[in-house]
């Protein structure tokens, strides 16, 4: 695993935060490219040895994942000042966000790029689901979806993976993200994240690209999850109105399946892969110029405010949806971002003055164990 010397990391910027740390765009002198860095820093919390296990936990499972749709991880970071000790992954920096930053953004994204997300996003997690053993991501959302400089999708933040096989997880296997959580992890709390826990999660953001919404808006979590154990779904009905556009009413059956109550019904990625294929050869030739057309209209991900809405790096917060539900709801997402926290009142990691001082921490974190 690559450790970025000291010193390394310069324009550091701070473009979104949230329970597990901090995330800053920056540049590496060493890799010549643009990165994000994601940092758990001492003191940010009380529960700091946890946070550490959370963050080797997804650094184990990005070595893992070495997909073109699937985030990498380029290195880690280390700074030691006196007693003060940061850690962090460096991942390449998206500079168009996600695809919740895509819909807010663009109103009408062309059917063409619509349909090529899609089968990237099926491609990556065909990946994932085909290692051995096979990584489980659990909160595949809009958010989670990154966009890169040629709009091509990655899929990120594995705060909730979970390798199957693995005997010990931090993380409660019910935690994600409640709009697109399967029925069976909301009606059984013992209940063991499966390959169709994420089948349905794509189900739902199969829904989001065609509608340009999240499901269920403004709806309270308890109804939510009440609702959806009985079988109810976001509004098919949306897509009635491109019933006579190419491939769409392809699309809307392979989403149905997808969310089958009956996680038994549900089909594989590997399935999947095959009807987004050819629904993506129907569109190949329009991808190119339609990717050249939104791309002049997305605005420029440089600020701060921007980035920090459309941030993917950061965990779900376990925390707040566990007080949640035990309070008889759920939170419906992950906690916002607060823009004024992410703007001030924190300072971006300096350079280490002592670039030989390795932690304990560090040297786990570097070691994988």
């Amino acid at each position: 695993m690559l450790l970025l010397p000291p010193g390394d990391l310069e324009r550091l910027e701070m473009v979104g935060c949230g329970g597990f740390g901090n995330v800053y765009r920056g540049w590496s002198q060493m890799l010549k490219m643009e990165v994000a860095l994601k940092v758990v820093q001492e003191g940010h919390s009380s529960n700091l040895k946890k946070l550490m296990k959370d963050l080797m936990k997804e650094r184990d499972v990005m070595q893992k994942a070495s997909n073109p749709h699937v985030l990498r991880l380029l290195g880690v970071y280390e700074k030691v000042e006196g007693r003060r000790v940061e850690h962090g992954l460096v991942m390449e920096y998206m500079p168009h966000g996600s695809l919740h930053t895509l819909f807010g953004d663009i109103p009408d994204v062309p059917f063409a790029l619509r349909f090529q997300i899609l089968h990237q996003v099926v491609l990556g997690m065909n990946y994932l689901h085909s290692l051995n053993p096979p990584i489980i991501h659990r909160d595949l959302k809009p958010c989670n979806v990154l966009l890169n400089k040629h709009l091509d999708v990655q899929i990120t933040d594995f705060g909730l993976s979970k390798i199957v096989g693995a005997t010990i997880s931090s993380v409660p296997s019910f935690a994600g993200t409640l709009s697109y959580m399967p029925p069976e992890a909301l009606n059984d709390i013992n209940y063991q994240p499966s390959k169709s826990y994420d089948v349905y999660s794509f189900g739902i953001l199969a829904w989001t690209v065609f509608s340009g919404e999240e499901p269920y808006p403004g709806i309270p979590s308890a109804i939510i999850m009440r609702c959806v154990t009985k079988g109810q779904r976001p509004a098919v009905s949306v897509l009635d109105q491109y019933r006579d556009v190419r491939m769409v009413p392809e699309a809307k059956e392979l989403m149905i399946r997808c969310w089958d109550p009956n996680a038994e019904k549900r089909p594989g990625f590997h399935d999947c892969s095959e009807c987004t294929s050819v629904m993506y050869e129907a569109y190949q030739k329009e991808a190119r110029s339609a990717v050249r057309s939104v791309e002049d209209h997305l605005p420029n991900m440089g600020s701060s405010t921007q980035q920090a809405e459309s941030s993917g790096y950061i965990s779900g917060d376990t925390e707040e949806f566990l007080n949640a539900l035990e309070n008889r709801g759920m939170s419906q997402d992950s906690k916002p971002l607060d823009r004024k926290a992410a703007g001030k009142g924190r300072k971006p990691p300096t350079q280490a003055k002592s670039p030989g001082n390795i932690s304990g921490y560090a040297e786990e974190f570097l070691n994988g164990s």
